[in-house]
């Protein structure tokens, strides 16, 4: 079964019926349903921060995405550790030249360890470090 990285594009585009790129998050949803979806806590952060000014509703339906997601069985979400954080600290420090995240470089780290190439994001940072984009 293949896997693919989501990241929080992914998820604010899903949840935004007025995003540019909400029914194509929509088609891939669904063209990857039986696909293992992986994320982990930094980027379900990053979401619920995303939406945090955006008033009660918005606030109560990230909450419930986020929710949903970490009792998804189609999800696998990696916790936030400390080893994690350090080996992510490490590739933001070795790409000086990059405008790489932490968040990012989180990500970056669970796809090498776990051998996943493709991620549901727009973000190109990703394709600098060797990844395919799945956003079409």
């Amino acid at each position: 079964m293949s896997a693919y990285f989501v990241d929080t594009w992914f998820f604010i585009a899903f949840m935004h019926q007025a995003d540019p790129q909400h029914r194509t998050t929509k088609r891939l949803a669904h063209s990857l349903s039986d696909a293992v979806m992986v994320t982990h806590d930094a980027v379900l952060t990053e979401l619920l921060t995303f939406f945090a000014g955006y008033g009660s509703f918005w606030r109560t339906t990230a909450a419930a995405l986020v929710r949903n997601v970490l009792i998804n069985p189609q999800y696998k979400v990696y916790p936030m550790t400390r080893e994690l954080f350090q080996e992510a600290l490490t590739l933001y420090e070795r790409r000086l030249d990059k405008e790489y995240s932490l968040v990012d470089c989180i990500s970056m780290r669970i796809m090498m360890q776990h051998g996943i190439t493709h991620v549901l994001t727009n973000d190109h940072h990703f394709e600098q470090e060797g990844f395919f984009l799945v956003n079409e």
